[in-house]
Order: C-alpha cells, then sequence, then structure tokens
C-alpha cells in the first residue's frame, strides 16, 4: 500500500488515483473483518526514539583535535573516521564501546574512509600510496614524496608493515598531457573514493571515479569515469558506459569490442563528464582542520556489491531520454546501474538508468503513447513526464549546496539522493527552476514503477524565501540504513511541512548548527536526534547574533554532517563540532581562536520499545459504496508539434470520442448590393469574419472491464487550420468529449485546450564528440587552479 500511497501524494491531481482509492476501500472493508475476529500484538507505531549520545573520536587518554567523515561497520562493532589525534594524521579506527580501542589505518593524507560489514577493512584516498607502510606508525607524517591520489583498502588484520596489509584498488596508470602543469597534476589527480559507501560488506569490490586520462578502458580513457575493483576476480570494471539507444544497451567500441566509456565534453574552459563536477575534475585535497562538506565527487555501491549508483552529468550519452530529447552536458541527475545480475555473475548488458529526472520514457505508458519531447508547460498528468520540473542547464541537481552522491540500501534498490529542483506537483512559490536549495528524496528502483511512483520525497521547502534558514536551509547530505527503511540528513531548518513523513520532534526556537534528523519509512515520522546532553539544540561558542540576522553559525556546513547506518539501523554514527552533545567534550576551539572546527564522531543507539498485547478498538464498517462511480476524468495535454494529447480516465469499456471547436477567422468575398448600379464600377469586397468550425477530433474503442483505467486520445488539427497552432498564443477552442456504453447513460464533459506549435530551439553549440581515434588531439585539460 505504502507505493500507491506515496503515488497519490506526489502526483495529487492524478487521475490513477481514482482507481487507487476504489482499491483502498475494499482493503479497508476486508481489514474490518479481519480485525474483528482477533486481537493482535503490535509494538508502537510511534516515531524513533533515540538514546544518549557518545563521544568516539576518542582513545582512553586524550581526544582528536578534529575528526571528520565517519562510518560504522555493519556490526555496529568499529567507526572510521579521518582527522587528527595528538598531530597525527591520517585515517582512524575505533572501537565502538566505552574505552575502545583507537587505531590507525593509514597515516599522513589518507581520507574519506568506508568499512566492511565486520570492520576487517577499511577503503580510503590518499596520495602518498608507495609510503602508506611507513608512515602509519603513529608519529607526525614527515615524508614529503607525494603521488598521484589513489584508492587503497587496508586489512586490519595485518600489521600496516606486513606484507598484503595495503591493497591498490585503483591500479591504473595515469597521463597529464599538460607538461606545463605536470608536477602538480601529477599529485592532485588520479582516482578518489566517496567517503561512507565506496565498500562492499564483504570487502572485495571498492566503487571509485578517475579524475585523470588513465588506462582504465585502454589507453587515453577520458577522465570522470566511474569504475568498480573486484580484489576477489582482481579485475577492475567500467561502470560509467556509453548508450546505445538503438539497442537498449551500453554502447560497444567497434574496435575493442569492449563498452564505451563516456567521453568528455568541453564547453568553454569547462569539461564535463560521466560524474557530476563544477566544470572539471577536482583537485585532491588533503584533510585539513577546516570542517567542511566532503568532496564533491565520488559514487557509491550497494553493501551486496551489485549495484552502483552516481550522481551524473552528460545524461543523454549514458541513460534513455525521448527520442528528440537532449539536455546539456552540466545538466545533472542521479544515475544507477546494476553490474550483477540475478544469478551473481557479472551483467555488462545492464545499461544505466536514471534514478529521477524531468522525463521518464521508461513509463509504460510513455512507452505506449511516446513523445518526441516534453510539452512546454509541464504537466503531472503526462506519462513521459518525470516528477521534477528542471531547465537543460542545470537538471535534477542545479549545483546547489549539499553532497552529490547517492545512497544506495544493501540491495541497491532504494536510493536516497538530494535534488535542488522542484517537484512538478509541489510548484515553485511563484520563483523559477533554478537557485532553490536541495532536499531529500528516496527512490525505489524496482521494475514496473514509473519515476513518480517510485519517488517518495521526506521534505519540503516551507516558503519561497530562499534566504530564510528556518524554511529553507539546504539539505545538505544523508544515509541510508542497509535496509532502506531509515534514512538520516542534516540540516539547519527547523520547518518540515510535509504531513508524511510526520514530523514528530520538537522544532528548535531559532536555526542553529546543522542537526541530524532521521526518516523512519516503516511508521512515515521524521524525529531530530541531536541535542545537547541538558535537552537543549546542538551549540558551539559562537559570537551573539547582530539585530535582523536570523542565523547564529555563519558557516553554512556548521554542525552535524556524514550519517552513517549499522546493519539493522539500530546504531547511527556522524560528525559534529557542537560541544554540548556529551558532557566534558574538551576540544572545541575558545571564542575567538583562529581555530574553527573541533569536530568529533558520536554514535546513537535507536531505542526499540518492547513489543505489548494491546486491545484493539473496531469501528463499524465504513458507510460508503464499494461501486466505483460512473465518471468521466480528463487532462489536455499541448504538445509542442502542434497536436493535442487527452489523458482520459474511463470507467469501463465503452466508446470515446472527441472533438474540438474552434472561432477561427475565415477569409470570404461578397458583391455589395449597392455595388450594382449603373454608372458605378463593380467591385469585390473582401471581408474577414469569425466563424465556429470543429477543427480537430477523433474516437476510440476501449475494452477496460474493470474501469478506472488510463487511455489516450491524439487529437490532430485537420490540414486547413494547422498553420494557427503556430501563431502567437496557439490555436484555443473547447473540447467536447462523449463516452458511450451500453446499460449505462452518455457521459459528456467539455474543457478548455489549445494546439501550440513551438518552434524548435536551436541546439547550444558542443564540441563534437570524442571518438577513440580523436582522443591523441583531444585530450582532457584540467580546470583551472
Amino acid at each position: 500500500m505504502r507505493e500507491r500511497r506515496s503515488t497519490c501524494r506526489a502526483r495529487p491531481g492524478s487521475l490513477r488515483c481514482a482507481s487507487m482509492r476504489y482499491s483502498l476501500v475494499v482493503l479497508a472493508a476486508t481489514l474490518v473483518c479481519a480485525l474483528a475476529i482477533a486481537l493482535l500484538a503490535s509494538a508502537s507505531a510511534d516515531a524513533d526514539v533515540f538514546g544518549s549520545i557518545s563521544l568516539r573520536s576518542a582513545s582512553p587518554f586524550q581526544q582528536v583535535e578534529y575528526a571528520h567523515d565517519p562510518a560504522i561497520s555493519g556490526d555496529g562493532r568499529y567507526v572510521v573516521f579521518d582527522g587528527s589525534i595528538g598531530g597525527v594524521t591520517g585515517v582512524w579506527r575505533r572501537e565502538n564501546i566505552p574505552g575502545g580501542e583507537l587505531v590507525q589505518v593509514a597515516g599522513g593524507n589518507a581520507e574519506l574512509p568506508s568499512i566492511s560489514e565486520n570492520g576487517q577493512y577499511v577503503s580510503f584516498t590518499t596520495n602518498e600510496g608507495d609510503k602508506l607502510a611507513e608512515i602509519t606508525n603513529g608519529l607526525p607524517d614527515l615524508n614529503e614524496a607525494r603521488e598521484a591520489p589513489n584508492v587503497y583498502v587496508r586489512d586490519m588484520s595485518k600489521s600496516p608493515t606486513e606484507e598484503g596489509a595495503f591493497a591498490l584498488a585503483s591500479a591504473l596508470s595515469y597521463e597529464y598531457p599538460t607538461e606545463a602543469s605536470r608536477a602538480f597534476d601529477e599529485t592532485h589527480f588520479g582516482s578518489e573514493a566517496a567517503g561512507r559507501t565506496a565498500l562492499s560488506a564483504d570487502g572485495q569490490k571498492v566503487v571509485f571515479v578517475t579524475t585523470a586520462v588513465s588506462n582504465l578502458d585502454g589507453p587515453e580513457t577520458p577522465p570522470l569515469q566511474v569504475a568498480v575493483h573486484d580484489f576477489g576476480t582482481g579485475k577492475t570494471e567500467l561502470v560509467s558506459v556509453g548508450y546505445d539507444s538503438a539497442s537498449g544497451r551500453p554502447a560497444v567500441n567497434q574496435q575493442s569490442g569492449q563498452p564505451e566509456p563516456v567521453q568528455i565534453q568541453h564547453e568553454g574552459s569547462s569539461i564535463y563528464g560521466s560524474v557530476y563536477t563544477h566544470g572539471g575534475p577536482p583537485i585532491f585535497e588533503p584533510p585539513t582542520q577546516v570542517y567542511a562538506l566532503p568532496s564533491e565527487i565520488g559514487a557509491s555501491i550497494s553493501a551486496d556489491g551489485s549495484t552502483v549508483a552516481w550522481m551524473g552529468q552528460d545524461i543523454d550519452e549514458q541513460a534513455r531520454m525521448l527520442s528528440e530529447e537532449s539536455a546539456l552536458p552540466q545538466y545533472g541527475e542521479p544515475l544507477w546501474r546494476r553490474i550483477v545480475g540475478a544469478n551473481g555473475e557479472p551483467s555488462e548488458e545492464s545499461a544505466t538508468r536514471r534514478v529521477t529526472g524531468g522525463s521518464d520514457p521508461a513509463d509504460p505508458q510513455c512507452a505506449a503513447n511516446p513523445e518526441r519531447l516534453l510539452p512546454t508547460q509541464a504537466s503531472a498528468q503526462d506519462p513521459c513526464q518525470g516528477p521534477f520540473a528542471v531547465e537543460p542547464q542545470s537538471g535534477v541537481w542545479g549545483g546547489g549546496v549539499g553532497e552529490t552522491v547517492p545512497r544506495l540500501s544493501a540491495d541497491g534498490y532504494t536510493v536516497a539522493f538530494l535534488a535542488s529542483a522542484p517537484l512538478i506537483a509541489s510548484g515553485t512559490f511563484g520563483g523559477g527552476l533554478t537557485g532553490h536549495h536541495s532536499d531529500a528524496y528516496v527512490v525505489d528502483m524496482h521494475e514496473g514503477l514509473s519515476r513518480a511512483q517510485a519517488l517518495t520525497p521526506l521534505t519540503e521547502l516551507a516558503s519561497g524565501e530562499e534566504s530564510r534558514i528556518a524554511t529553507n536551509a539546504p539539505i545538505l547530505n544523508l544515509g541510508i540504513s542497509p535496509d532502506g527503511t531509515q534514512v538520516a540528513f542534516t540540516t539547519k531548518r527547523t520547518v518540515f511541512p510535509l504531513g508524511s513523513p510526520t514530523y514528530v520532534s520538537a522544532p528548535a526556537a531559532v536555526p542553529g548548527l546543522n542537526e541530524l534528523f532521521e526518516v523512519d519509512l516503516t511508521d512515515d515520522t521524521l524525529t531530530r536526534v541531536t541535542h545537547g546532553y541538558e535537552g537543549g539544540a546542538s551549540e558551539h561558542p559562537h559570537q551573539a547574533l547582530s539585530t535582523g540576522e536570523e542565523d547564529e553559525y555563519k558557516k553554512e556546513d556548521d554542525g552535524a554532517l556524514a550519517p552513517s547506518f549499522s546493519n539493522n539501523g539500530g546504531v547511527l554514527a556522524f560528525s559534529s563540532t557542537a560541544s554540548n552533545l556529551v558532557y566534558g567534550d574538551g576540544n572545541t576551539p575558545p571564542l575567538g581562536s583562529e581555530a574553527d572546527d573541533g569536530s568529533d564522531v558520536f554514535v546513537v543507539n535507536r531505542v526499540l520499545p518492547e513489543a505489548t498485547l494491546a486491545a484493539q478498538y473496531v469501528s463499524s464498517a465504513p458507510g460508503v459504496s464499494l461501486t466505483p462511480a460512473w465518471s468521466l476524468g480528463v487532462t489536455a495535454v499541448s504538445l509542442d508539434d502542434g497536436e493535442l494529447l487527452l489523458y482520459v480516465n474511463v470507467p469501463g469499456a465503452g466508446t470515446l470520442s472527441a472533438g474540438v471547436s474552434s472561432a477561427v477567422p475565415v477569409r470570404s468575398s461578397a458583391r455589395s448590393s449597392h455595388s450594382v448600379r449603373r454608372g458605378r464600377r463593380a467591385a469585390r469586397q473582401r471581408a474577414a469574419s469569425v466563424h465556429t468550425h470543429t477543427v480537430a477530433s477523433a474516437t476510440r474503442h476501449t475494452a477496460v472491464d474493470g474501469g478506472g483505467e488510463l487511455t489516450t486520445l491524439l487529437l490532430k488539427l485537420a490540414p486547413s487550420y494547422r498553420a494557427l497552432a503556430a501563431q502567437k498564443g496557439g490555436l484555443s477552442g473547447l473540447a467536447d468529449l462523449s463516452f458511450t456504453a451500453p446499460g449505462h447513460e452518455t457521459l459528456r464533459q467539455s474543457l478548455a485546450v489549445s494546439f501550440i506549435r513551438v518552434a524548435p530551439k536551436k541546439a547550444a553549440a558542443r564540441q563534437p564528440r570524442i571518438t577513440r581515434k580523436a582522443r591523441p588531439r583531444a585530450r582532457a585539460r584540467h580546470a583551472a587552479r
């Protein structure tokens, strides 16, 4: 039932909801009968409750100077993070018990860790790979040698100096075409992995993104590719493959017979590839004491190693779109690909799918009534329309504030992500489609669902005032539990207007630090997790508010970040700069200090109520008729080619007819009676008159038995009126529909419609797609430093 409720909530005006409501009534009556004969044992359906918060970025002897980017093992036994303790930097692993052991995983510039289910394996990125055994010694890093950043995995069952303790996942060779910047490029571009979700549960698969030209798919493979290394087979697989629209499968290079990587596109000085960036491969930045959002680049792999998700660009080169639809290279949208089939074998023929977007060509209703392009005016009733209203230059992710990496459930079928584009069903408060702050969503990627049916919004802007922190602060980042039933996110926002999930916590009086929130998709509630040990909001020393200021803390990412769940969602790890979450937090910089961090890693346990036997009160059966109403519903969509598409909800089998009448100008000629006089010239006067004519009509027979089904009717203007659709404002008219069926009264409905032909827009200038033969002359230049 959850899918239907989410569908009607995401598309409140949908004609499909009529049949869903009927099904719900039938189900309600069935439940009344079932409940009347039994008393059921049930757990509380209240919001999740969390216990006291515990500090984990400390040893039994001292607290870290700072700790960032935590990840918790699936069994909840270990927490890893990057940070500095006693002046020693790197990635650390802490046992998740009071007084638990704190061990250095990798020294020096290692950062952004992910951890296996049992805590034995930890992945990370560093540009000191050759010296890892030497600098992982619990001492300050004195190594001055640097190399290309790469992704490694540490086996914690072995000492740092033992053979096999560190394994290179991104075992590639890189090319740096620009001689002038080679010294810089060689230590700042290579491969990187996102924190928290770059490692499979067994520690054998690692997903990463290339930031330099490499040999990943043969010589001179462009940068910004997503790849997975499997330590079990020793192979590295290209994940971000091109899309062949003719076959619906990954594009194959005719010379090598291998999947074709996504080629980079040049837009001025910017470079765009398969993974979202701000205009070029990001520079590897060693961890510093400055607390901020993690790297903008990366991908997630599901715990079972079957699925990869990433925020994509150059979407029309990677996934299916409408036949004449194209997106600018910088258009951002989350992408998803299965790399392992149901039989556990590699699935190289699996194409990349769009998680969500502005169009939905995979919707069966769209496939049955394909559109070349979306109409200029978006309509939620159009099955080819996706959930979001987007612009070609921005997409679902318009470059807002927040992390871009989607997060996956253990089986890969549930995706949590951020989006800055507005939902069509929600509107834009009278504003445009860009410039909005991000909101959180989850999507079900199982087959058979439209993108609107699959989408569940978790948050929504509460006003059109983008500068208001309480109602419109961005959602910064998120995490999802392995079973896909819980989502955690961080934000300064205090107002959550959605009724589902229901916000059940006491809101903060004023916006402050970023707080951690948790959504339980099972009981449909939203709970604030973080609070001071005395019960108030998260805090640390700060300057008092000036007159008219709403935000006490000036840094947008100050407060809680990087939520990470254990297997059953029972333990939640996160980082925060707050100084009042745990009594005795001692690394907070004093007010006025130049240091601006003092962040720590914390864990909090979910408290599950005991199941209790509760008496059930059963009300009388609802006094509603279970017979569906004999009614007609219709929505009209004006297509850009001047045609009109009617989506009609018919109640059963019968004949559907429609005609459109319009008052159109007609040029006529008539001889004036006064002009036919002797001595005067006979003249033909031409006059323009307006007459109402039937300009389009269509008929369709339906064979629907149960009713409540959506059917379509395409209306085309008669040839003599087609030119009028191209005039300013198009051709308006009145559509009259009738539906006849034996034994039923004839249903009639009228609505105003318009035929509008939109002149095709000139395509934006794009560099020619780089082919394998052309690569030597079109090597990527890195973005401006």
